[in-house]
């Protein structure tokens, strides 16, 4: 293999993409060529692992829709709040984004208003150490608790729970994203018995 792209795998969990491939100066055909001779694994368009690493779904799904954010139970799980793998990944699109390749994935699609689309986004590791977009977790916990697709009581508890515990945590910020969501009353009810 290339030194430059063994040097960049290495560096990055055995991952690389096309967009990589650019960056590094590389044309992107060395990386199908490569695939061709058994050398690196292609995973989706675009992305190729080494054959000998695990494929990370969530950096990839990432990389295929960029305009996604992890959202609601899919975000609890990229921050350590709940202690399962969401069966069906959740992102968050900005309204009117049109994917319709997205239909391929196991993934729940919600579309919001630019403002609330944007608000308190930052990144996080995945379990296959590859940075993502996630919502912080103040806003994850608003959003679990919104009446329409709310999450599941039990996910819910978990996360309130390990909330609590944290020692990392922005009780301001949780009220002040709980009133702009609408729901005050229900974070004041977890927070009351919790703390």
């Amino acid at each position: 293999m290339e030194p430059i792209i063994d040097s960049f795998m290495q560096q990055n969990n055995g991952q690389i993409t096309v967009s990589d491939a650019k960056k590094l100066g590389l044309n992107p055909h060395l990386l199908v060529d490569l695939a061709n001779r058994g050398r690196l694994e292609r995973v989706d368009r675009g992305v190729y692992i080494d054959p000998a690493v695990f494929e990370d779904d969530m950096y990839i799904l990432q990389y295929r829709f960029n305009r996604g954010i992890f959202f609601k139970d899919s975000a609890l799980f990229l921050h350590h709040l709940i202690d399962r793998t969401p069966g069906q990944y959740q992102l968050n699109f900005p309204a009117r984004y049109h994917a319709p390749a997205i239909k391929q994935y196991p993934v729940k699609v919600y579309y919001q208003k630019p403002e609330w689309y944007s608000l308190g986004i930052e990144k996080v590791l995945t379990p296959g150490e590859h940075q993502v977009r996630v919502y912080n977790i103040e806003r994850t916990l608003c959003d679990i608790l919104r009446t329409r697709d709310a999450s599941d009581s039990e996910t819910i508890r978990q996360a309130m729970v390990n909330y609590v515990q944290l020692k990392q945590k922005d009780i301001g910020r949780l009220i002040q994203y709980a009133d702009l969501f609408n729901v005050r009353d229900k974070i004041n009810s977890y927070m009351e018995v919790l703390l």
